[in-house]
């Protein structure tokens, strides 16, 4: 059974803090709760009492996604955000690139205005792809793990062609760290609710939280129940089955997460967040010890 928890803001704890220099911390989802809470009600100063190091990739491009087209958000180049972490990835972010690989093939991004359905396209996206694969076993991933996280990247890939009406806002991200691998992939498009409510059996549906819960059940789209549309998501949950994971969905005034070992969607706790146009899918996982079902 799905949880839902009430928002717990603490935008106004970062936005007010008395006047000093606070010592780095990481870029973590609560904190981008926190910043996008706080610029969307205009009540993030530009004075920065806390300078987050956005070390790892997937609350980053969340962060970019904040009043933007999918391209560079205003609080990608924020004062909030220390000056070195990340700055090579940041800037082609910011830049005019579609695709960008670092020299050890360790993290990169791809936008999705490469159309699946187009042969000529096939390069870019391969490339990335075989470099994520790469970097999921570089992190400790077996090869079959890695294969399937890839096979998931492609299709969510597939789903924002398909469903999010502007397929251009998209990108795809990976980043591999020691134990560590993930990945994410977001598009500024309509939504997971309107994409399910264009299907009549969904039509009453009126909740953004709900409506992620359903579209990441197998048969489940915008084309309806059994119509053999909906399996996008099932490379993703074959591919997270042995490891320990940190999942977070993000669509309208909710998100969707999902935390542990071996990940199901029938753990799944919704919160509402400050709205996000579009969909967002992120992804955090390690390697389980052997015989072990907890984290380590």
């Amino acid at each position: 059974m799905i949880r839902k928890s009430s928002p717990e803001s603490i935008a106004e704890q970062i936005v007010n803090f008395p006047d000093r220099v606070e010592p780095h911390a990481n870029l973590t989802f609560e904190v981008v709760d926190d910043l996008v809470g706080a610029h969307a009600r205009g009540r993030l100063t530009e004075q920065a009492r806390t300078r987050y190091a956005a070390a790892e990739v997937c609350p980053l491009i969340e962060l970019m996604f904040e009043k933007t087209n999918g391209r560079s958000g205003p609080l990608l180049r924020s004062a909030w955000l220390d000056d070195e972490t990340q700055i090579d990835l940041r800037m082609a972010l910011s830049g005019r690139q579609n695709s960008w690989l670092d020299q050890a093939g360790r993290r990169g991004f791809l936008r999705t205005i490469f159309d699946p359905l187009n042969e000529d396209d096939d390069v870019q996206r391969n490339r990335f792809l075989m470099a994520a694969r790469a970097a999921a076993e570089a992190a400790g991933l077996d090869k079959r793990t890695a294969q399937c996280l890839a096979a998931a990247l492609r299709e969510l890939e597939s789903n924002i062609h398909e469903h999010s009406g502007r397929a251009a806002s998209g990108i795809l991200a990976f980043q591999s760290q020691p134990t560590l691998f993930e990945f994410v992939a977001a598009d500024g498009g309509v939504g997971v609710l309107a994409t399910l409510r264009e299907a009549e059996e969904f039509g009453d549906l009126a909740d953004h939280g709900l409506a992620m819960h359903a579209a990441l059940q197998e048969n489940v789209s915008r084309h309806g129940r059994g119509s053999g549309h909906g399996l996008g998501f099932r490379d993703l949950f074959l591919g997270l089955a042995h490891l320990n994971a940190d999942l977070r969905f993000r669509s309208g005034d909710h998100a969707l997460l999902i935390s542990g070992p071996q990940p199901e969607l029938k753990t799944a706790r919704l919160a509402q967040k400050t709205p996000f146009q579009g969909f967002l899918a992120a992804v955090r996982c390690r390697p389980m010890m052997p015989g072990s079902s907890t984290r380590h």
